[in-house]
């Protein structure tokens, strides 16, 4: 507000002092809405003013060049504005108890508005269920917000699935708005009149689904129900043309609050949106829904885990439940953290059900909470795109991007049904798409359903699992495979990780050998290096008993190369005779396996890795020359070749460290370096790099050694590889111990022993704990 009213005519010094002593803005505010009347820009503003400074109606007249007859007749009106504000007597306000009455109610700074104050505004809201409404604080603050006179918005929707609490909400700001407007005290917005409809027809309750006899289906049952709760019969008794008009004449005299419940389920909706859009800008309209209407949106996802487990003890508390933290997360991942549905099972364990049975039939699609949460909605989409769309979506354990939910569905053909399909989905709130990942997701609750929709049709389940299958299949090929090819696109590996898995159990489940097969081959190298997924050596396993079980020579001994890779790493005195047994039988397999030049050059590195690791360095020179000539056999081109060729070198550099022969290692790793470049393989550049820091180290060259490691550290991290970064971290530590501090030196070695525990490298876990030991 500016320092002058706005007629121009009223001193800036009265004007101050207003602003001063009084809160004028919500004054102003509040007879506006109240009383229909303009105030910010009339002269009424002035009047009022005037009366606040304490000025006699002389003054007043003198300083807005009017006559005193007009000014008394304005200040009349005020006067009876004000008694319609703050609910006072006829004739009860003069200019002699203004102020009092004013202070009374609250609008003089610093004093609050009277205990002995409690208006009564009519309404008709039904009791809460619950004694203290948990969670949702973000989405109060935006409801309460919306709800102010402050704000545009006329129209509001609160939108969700069933039972994920929007009337809850709404009720418990109405309540807040109600407690506000009677006592005048609160941080709610004040109502003269607060109104609830309800379309719902079923209700759930521990025993099973209601269904309601009453409620506001269409728009002459609403008329009687705002005629009811304003104890206004004139309403009803309008010929029924005339009754909208006269419902927007009495809520036109008054600040209201209209709700109305369920929207989805009205049977004339048309007409009572446009009835709720014409009403007069006093009325704030709040519309709960499944459906999202484009009216200032609140969308309601699942309560988050802390305020489920709340509401969890509190429901607990009430029903007096014994429930532990264990059993809590448990039935918060059941429900998917969906407050109806934690409120019924809970119920349910109050009737005598043991909490087993309760959480069972929560995952059941036939039971009461998916049948009152989705079977209606559901049933309006069946046999459409929508409905495949829903079907397909659960597939997916981990939310899809478009492209794969559109494959899956069979609808990649039809991508203006697959856009209006994902749209009808999100209206429904059955599904969302995130804004940040582009994704879409769907709550627990209702996966649980659309997978038994799914089961209901074995003929698009078959032809959709096949899909998915194929889709992942297409995709691993793409992005996976060896790191010096794929490297930059591990990242898309990693938001799929969890979806390729679910693959890779379902195809196992199924025996479907051939998919695993091809799908590990190619996630193998990702697996092992950038995710170290636990199970890796089971799946290595399974797959080379397969192989063997058909007679896949060449496919068995591809795997045996990649399970001792994982066995060599591991190094214990059992890994390592494992690893040599499975390298023996695989090397004389090489001839009936019928394979490539390239897979025999790999064969014959892993043996020379394993005499590495069994410090047999003449025979492990032995296995480099073989792998060395198979590589020159195999003619390849430029690429391919030092991709190859590379490991030759590499280890050969290691086993001349281990000798103790740093000069020619070095020369050897920065020639592994060189040849790394030219193919960008960043791993084996980011591995040399950290052994010729060791080698820094041994020979005591305390800045190169240094600069070294904090380079390659930060490649490590950045590329996510557990295995290097732990080995930095081994680096580092040495290099602290020697020239550093000592208790960082045990803190990067403990990091770094943690981690290759955690990988299952038994001896350089060994190691650094002997380090560690040293005084």
């Amino acid at each position: 507000m500016s320092g002058q009213s706005e007629s121009g005519n009223l001193s800036k010094t009265w004007y101050r002092k207003v602003l001063k002593d009084w809160e004028i803005d919500r004054l102003l505010t509040d007879l506006e809405a109240r009383t229909q009347q303009r105030y910010r820009q009339n002269t009424k503003k002035d009047l009022l003013i005037g009366l606040l400074c304490g000025h006699s109606l002389k003054q007043i007249s003198k300083e807005l060049h009017k006559d005193n007859a007009s000014v008394r007749t304005g200040l009349s009106y005020i006067y009876r504005d004000i008694e319609t504000l703050t609910g006072e007597a006829d004739k009860r306000v003069k200019a002699s108890n203004l102020v009092y009455i004013l202070e009374k109610h609250g609008y003089r700074r610093g004093i609050a508005a009277s205990s002995t104050y409690n208006r009564s505004i009519p309404h008709n809201l039904p009791a809460p269920t619950y004694t203290e409404f948990i969670g949702r604080e973000a989405d109060m603050k935006t409801l309460l917000e919306r709800l102010s006179p402050e704000h545009g918005a006329h129209m509001i929707t609160v939108h969700g699935i069933g039972g994920v609490g929007k009337t809850a909400l709404v009720l418990a700001a109405a309540y807040l708005c109600l407690k506000s407007s009677s006592e005048n005290q609160g941080v709610a917005p004040r109502f003269d009149a607060i109104i609830f409809t309800s379309a719902k027809q079923q209700e759930l309750v521990p025993d099973g689904i209601l269904q309601r006899q009453q409620g506001q289906r269409n728009l002459r049952e609403i008329f009687r129900e705002i005629a009811n709760a304003l104890g206004d019969s004139t309403i009803i008794q309008s010929p029924p043309n005339d009754q909208f008009e006269r419902v927007r004449q009495i809520l036109s005299r008054q600040r209201s609050l209209m709700i109305v419940d369920n929207m989805e389920t009205i049977e004339d909706r048309n007409q009572v949106i446009e009835f709720l859009y014409n009403l007069p800008i006093c009325v704030k309209v709040v519309i709960t829904t499944r459906e999202r209407i484009a009216l200032l949106p609140i969308s309601l996802q699942n309560l988050p885990l802390e305020d489920g487990l709340q509401l969890i003890q509190q429901q607990a508390g009430e029903k007096c439940i014994a429930i532990d933290d264990e059993e809590s997360k448990l039935l918060y991942h059941r429900t998917g953290g969906i407050p109806l549905a934690i409120v019924y099972a809970l119920g349910q364990v109050s009737s005598g059900y043991s909490l087993n049975s309760v959480l069972e039939q929560l995952a059941s699609a036939t039971g009461d909470v998916a049948s009152f949460c989705f079977e209606k909605t559901v049933q309006g989409i069946k046999g459409q795109p929508p409905h495949l769309l829903l079907m397909s979506l659960a597939i997916f354990p981990d939310s899809p991007i478009l492209a794969a939910v559109a494959e899956v569905a069979g609808l990649t053909a039809s991508p203006d049904s697959v856009n209006s399909g994902l749209a009808r989905l999100q209206q429904l709130s059955l599904v969302n798409l995130n804004s940040e990942t582009k994704r879409y997701e769907m709550l627990s609750l209702t996966r649980e359903y659309a997978l038994a929709e799914l089961a209901a049709y074995p003929d698009f389940e078959r032809e959709a699992r096949r899909r998915w299958v194929k889709w992942y299949l297409d995709f691993a090929r793409s992005y996976a495979g060896e790191d010096w090819e794929k490297w930059i696109h591990y990242n898309k590996i990693e938001q799929e990780e969890g979806n390729l898995r679910a693959v890779l159990y379902w195809c196992k489940d199924q025996d479907r050998y051939t998919q695993v097969r091809d799908l590990w081959l190619l996630l193998n190298h990702y697996a092992n290096l950038y995710a170290y997924w636990d199970d890796r050596s089971d799946w290595l396993q399974w797959l080379v008993e397969q192989s063997e079980r058909r007679g896949e020579w060449s496919s068995l001994v591809k795997i045996i190369i990649r399970k001792t890779w994982l066995l060599i790493r591991e190094c214990s005195d059992q890994s390592l005779k494992q690893a040599d047994e499975m390298l023996r039988r695989a090397w004389v397999l090489r001839d009936c396996a019928d394979l490539d030049l390239c897979v025999q050059a790999d064969l014959a590195e892993n043996i020379a890795r394993l005499r590495i690791r069994q410090k047999n360095y003449p025979d492990a020179r032995k296995w480099l020359d073989i792998e060395q000539s198979l590589v020159i056999d195999a003619n390849l081109e430029e690429q391919k070749h030092i991709r190859h060729y590379i490991p030759v070198l590499y280890h050969r550099a290691v086993i001349l460290y281990r000798e103790g022969n740093y000069y020619e290692a070095k020369k050897l790793f920065q020639e592994v370096m060189q040849s790394a470049e030219k193919i960008h393989w960043h791993r084996v550049i980011n591995s040399a790099q950290n052994w010729l820091a060791d080698i820094a180290i041994e020979q005591s060259d305390r800045d190169r050694a240094q600069q070294l490691l904090i380079k390659g550290l930060t490649v490590a991290q950045r590329s996510k590889n557990r295995r290097r970064l732990a080995r930095y971290q081994r680096s580092l530590a040495r290099w602290e111990k020697k020239w550093g501090s000592t208790q960082e030196a045990h803190k990067l070695a403990t990091k770094a022993m943690d981690s290759f525990k955690h990988l299952g490298m038994t001896q350089d876990a060994e190691e650094m704990q002997f380090l560690l030991n040293l005084p």
